[in-house]
């Protein structure tokens, strides 16, 4: 029995195409290796200290969340003189290092824990830009370099 060329070449091709497939599939479940990610903690040793004193300050009246984007409370009103997508992501992937809201989940305040970083000229233009958007859409803008007691985040909240 002869087996000719070109049923070489179908069989080889066949082969080839199965054992892609199998291997891609293999491999997409390794896709998340321990090897490429882990998991570290949510809040810096300094951020934690400052969220535990926020949570004291805000008691039952208000409502801390941790490192949340600001996609998630801003909206781009829909105008015809602006880019809503170009609008949106401008702002959308800033992160806030606290974000304190009332009881119906309204953002109240954004506060943020400046480290040295915070030094550098661009930087700083970057925080101004930032407590404006506050500003403009009606959020506290609340900037800590050091970590103050209760007392004061009370009296910078209005509480």
């Amino acid at each position: 029995m002869q087996i000719g060329f070109g049923t070489i070449v179908i069989v080889f091709v066949v082969f080839t195409a199965v054992a892609y497939i199998a291997l891609g599939k293999l491999q997409s479940g390794s896709k998340y290796s321990p090897k490429h990610y882990q998991t570290i903690p949510l809040l810096t040793e300094h951020e934690q200290t400052l969220y535990w004193r926020l949570s004291d300050a805000a008691g039952r009246d208000l409502v801390v969340a941790p490192q949340v984007v600001f996609g998630a409370f801003l909206k781009v009103k829909g105008t015809a003189l602006v880019d809503k997508t170009k609008a949106r992501h401008a702002v959308a992937h800033n992160r806030g290092d606290f974000i304190v809201c009332n009881k119906e989940f309204q953002v109240v305040a954004v506060v943020e824990l400046d480290d040295a970083t915070h030094n550098k000229k661009a930087q700083k233009d970057l925080d101004r830009r930032r407590d404006e958007l506050m500003k403009t859409v009606g959020v506290k803008a609340i900037r800590y370099r050091k970590i103050p007691e209760v007392s004061q985040i009370r009296s910078d909240l209005g509480l």
